[in-house]
């Protein structure tokens, strides 16, 4: 049976007299990762690289050139170059089987249509390099795994029940339970030389040292290898303990010859229960599970203290997300109270986890202690959308004061009023010991004070070459016992980003419900109605005592 796996959006483009292949436009393609294995369908981005309409072959005999397109992998160290099977080709895009017989190594991949050539782009291949896929066929968000016991695994794991009619079958939606055997489809397993014509080898869960890791939980798979019918199409069947924690956003990767896959998510709900959470509205939830837009609004009003300085301020923005942009700071590594961010992507390009858009909310006003009469919010507008900021002179807000911020509504979202009390006093007793951070150690954050119930903590760092590899450790914790140790297998996801400059950032403020991200909270504080229609999903308004530290990563 053929998973949705290898569906995609293609984009039209213009025919030019020379194929190009976007910089780091060669990936994996389910998991979008750039290190390609034996056995891997992957997919090249680009231009002028095929026709203008797609010409898609049959598995499983995929042809050498397809469309006048073929693909050329050219060994750095001067052999005859290999070529590849090409499984569909567009203008745009052209997607490929990667024979088993390649050797692990560096490559330079050329893209040939009609007798023109493109400029080489290298590329590395190594063992296995195994990419989940995903519901929106781009790697992130949540992924296309099916359920053994349920439906005959004609099914999807998704936050809440219902059904989906696709290829002939209607196939079954429903979150994982604890006990159920799933199955991870995607690409990159390694090679299978019966698979390049369709077969398969069977299990190569030791010979591959194969692990699913479901929240930081290593679990054996019952089956790791290459599945019939389709050349490049790979099975993980697994079976998730009955122990495990119920989770919307649980983590999921595949370790495969050393190697990580991309970070996606499952759904687990409690035995017996339809949907995965009862903290998250169910209309919500189902637009998450259909792929539908999310709209966020995070508020705050900040006391801010950092090196050389203090400052005090309201703003926000009203943020759209896509529903796989939303769920990848929720998805990623849990440990403890903490919750693991890891990005990377194109320098200047796109964050991942960013908003496709902000939305415009009117004007906001701010009253409260120190702000008599209200005072107008101010508006920078940029290309994604407004966003709303207003500095105060230092001393303006008050310990304990209780402040009011109302829009008065706007092109995107409707009018709102909202309340919320600034903390009594929040102080970082340990403060001058966070300015060197330690991967290999973990670290602990002590303070005291009143009038909150939460300290957010954030370990953020980033540094950028070709690319922009950024991480943050998030972790949400209670404001007693006035301690919290972030551990040191949280700690150790900061290794890759070692020597370089990153900040430690702690705020006391109220919890506002629900579950909190490196990005946002899934709080319903705030849910102003849409022009459009509907509500924004998720929004809070917190009043905050913070502290941040330049800290440098060892």
């Amino acid at each position: 049976m053929r998973p949705l796996i290898f569906l995609a959006l293609f984009s039209a483009a213009s025919v030019f007299a020379q194929p190009t292949i976007n910089a780091g436009g060669i990936v994996n393609a389910t998991g979008y990762q750039t290190t390609l294995a034996p056995d891997t369908v992957f997919v090249i981005f680009g231009s002028g690289m095929g026709p203008a309409a797609l010409v898609a072959a049959t598995a499983p005999n995929y042809p050498a050139s397809l469309g006048g397109t073929s693909i050329n992998f050219a060994p750095v160290a001067g052999k005859t170059p290999i070529a590849a099977k090409i499984v569909y080709s567009s203008a745009g895009q052209v997607a490929g089987l990667l024979p088993s017989s390649i050797v692990p190594g560096a490559y330079n991949v050329q893209v040939a249509f009609n007798g023109q050539f493109s400029a080489s782009q290298p590329v590395t291949v190594v063992a296995r390099s195994f990419g989940i896929a995903t519901a929106n066929s781009q790697g992130t968000g949540a992924a296309q795994v099916t359920i053994g016991n349920v439906n005959n695994g004609v099914s999807l794991v998704r936050l809440t029940g219902g059904t989906l009619a696709f290829n002939g079958l209607t196939w079954t939606l429903a979150p994982a339970h604890p006990g159920d055997t799933l199955v991870i489809w995607g690409t990159g397993g390694g090679a299978d030389s019966q698979n390049d014509t369709g077969g398969t080898s069977g299990d190569q869960t030791a010979q591959g040292n194969f692990s699913v890791l479901v929240d930081g939980t290593a679990i054996m798979p019952l089956y790791s290898g290459a599945s019939s019918g389709y050349p490049g199409l790979w099975q993980i069947n697994f079976t998730l303990p009955p122990t495990i924690a119920a989770d919307c956003f649980a983590s999921l990767q595949v370790s495969a010859g050393g190697n990580l896959s991309n970070l996606a998510s499952i759904a687990i709900a409690p035995a017996g229960q339809s949907s995965c959470s009862s903290q998250i509205s169910t209309s919500t939830l189902n637009t998450l599970s259909n792929g539908g837009n999310i709209v966020m609004a995070g508020l705050t009003m900040q006391h801010l203290s950092f090196t050389g300085g203090v400052q005090e301020s309201v703003g926000g923005v009203f943020n759209r997300y896509t529903s796989a942009e939303f769920l990848i700071p929720y998805s990623g590594p849990k440990l403890g109270l903490c919750t693991v961010l890891d990005q990377t992507y194109p320098k200047g390009g796109k964050e991942p986890s960013g908003p496709d858009a902000l939305l415009d909310a009117g004007t906001l006003t701010i009253s409260g202690p120190g702000i008599t009469p209200a005072k107008t919010v101010s508006v920078f507008t940029g290309p994604s959308g407004p966003a709303y900021s207003t500095s105060f002179t230092v001393g303006t807000l008050v310990d304990g004061g209780t402040y009011t911020l109302s829009g008065a509504g706007g092109k995107d979202v409707g009018p709102f009023t909202v309340s919320a009390t600034m903390p009594t006093s929040f102080a970082v007793t340990n403060l001058s010991a966070l300015s060197t951070v330690n991967h290999a150690q973990a670290l602990t954050i002590n303070w005291n004070g009143s009038g909150f119930d939460q300290v957010i903590i954030l370990i953020e760092a980033a540094a950028t070459t070709s690319a922009t590899h950024g991480i943050v450790v998030s972790c949400a914790v209670p404001a007693s016992p006035g301690t919290y140790t972030i551990p040191a297998a949280a700690m150790a996801y900061l290794a890759p980003l070692a020597g370089t400059s990153g900040q430690v950032v702690i705020n006391a403020g109220p919890n506002a419900g629900g579950v909190a991200s490196a990005e946002s909270a899934t709080s319903t504080q705030v849910t102003p109605n849409l022009v459009a229609g509907g509500k924004v999903d998720f929004g809070a308004f917190t009043p905050t005592i913070t502290y941040l530290v330049t800290a440098a990563i060892q």
